[in-house]
């Protein structure tokens, strides 16, 4: 059986027993036993067990249902929530009417205790005073119902990863949060406070981060091997960079320790003394993340990688 597999925020792919090629029609049964037809678009993977491997792929409902009509459809049953909870309210509030027309209670006259209508004017007032109780918290559910409508019809024009049209509005979202971030990068005058340069980064890093998943979802054949191109170059770049620092500690006497151990620390100090990385009355220091080095060589270290 194919069954719906969330993928990240807001994305919900096809998890299937079997392969499955760009263009084919599937069904997909939700967790409450409803069936759609779905198109299915990229592979996104495996998982699963060796035994029972899942297949995942991006998919789109044939019948156009998408986040946006999504959207649209809880914006309108909210607002007839709403409605509902406005005519209750409307209803309650002429029931708390305590006017002579309604009651029969002449406007200001008092409880006549001892009297035979001491018992039904004491019914009336309670019964006022619940309908008002009930006017105003179907009020309040009218009002909540309203702001939760309102945010859901604004959400009804917004593009998210679940949707194909999401690779181009990402594109043009990281193009845009690129060239902001160089501007602001050739020209200080700009920045607006200190961390301008910062948050314009943050923005490019996030636009980038949707863009890469819209293209793993969205994208053409050329597009991913792009996508995966820059990873592989960006993984190998990282790598050769980890090897390079790895490399320098070590030709500089540099170790790891952490915690409070002091004879295990006293023992990696002895064997640089062995190793002729120290000197007798020399010292070391902690550059930093529990990395520590012979003092006359930290300036090195720390110019070297910067």
């Amino acid at each position: 059986m194919n069954t719906y597999k969330k993928y990240c925020p807001n994305v919900f792919v096809a998890s299937c027993e079997e392969r499955h090629e760009k263009g084919d029609l599937i069904e997909l049964t939700t967790k409450y036993n409803k069936v759609h037809e779905c198109e299915v678009h990229n592979f996104l993977g495996i998982t699963g067990t060796k035994e029972e491997p899942r297949f995942l792929y991006s998919i789109t409902r044939t019948d156009g249902f998408n986040h946006q009509k999504r959207a649209e459809n809880k914006a309108e049953k909210l607002k007839g929530y709403a409605i509902n909870a406005a005519k209750r309210s409307n209803e309650a509030y002429n029931k708390a009417d305590l006017s002579e027309k309604n009651t029969g209670i002449v406007f200001g006259q008092p409880i006549l205790v001892g009297h035979h209508s001491e018992r039904k004017h004491r019914k009336t007032i309670e019964r006022a005073h619940n309908a008002m109780n009930k006017s105003i918290e179907e009020r309040d559910k009218a009002d909540t119902y309203i702001n939760r409508a309102d945010y859901w019809k604004k959400q009804a024009d917004k593009i998210n990863l679940s949707m194909p049209e999401s690779l181009a509005f990402y594109a043009f979202n990281l193009d845009k949060a690129q060239k902001e971030h160089q501007k602001l990068k050739e020209n200080p005058k700009l920045r607006t406070h200190n961390y301008s340069l910062t948050y314009a980064k943050k923005v490019v890093n996030e636009n980038k981060r949707k863009f890469d998943i819209a293209v793993q979802l969205w994208g053409n054949s050329e597009e991913i091997a792009q996508l995966n191109s820059e990873k592989e170059q960006k993984e190998s770049a990282k790598a050769n960079k980890s090897k390079k620092q790895n490399d320098l500690i070590k030709k500089l006497g540099g170790f790891f320790h952490f915690g409070s151990d002091m004879e295990a620390f006293n023992l990696k100090v002895e064997k640089l003394k062995e190793d002729k990385y120290l000197e007798e009355g020399e010292k070391v220091q902690h550059v930093f993340s529990g990395l520590y080095m012979p003092v006359k060589n930290v300036k090195t270290f720390l110019n070297a990688k910067h």
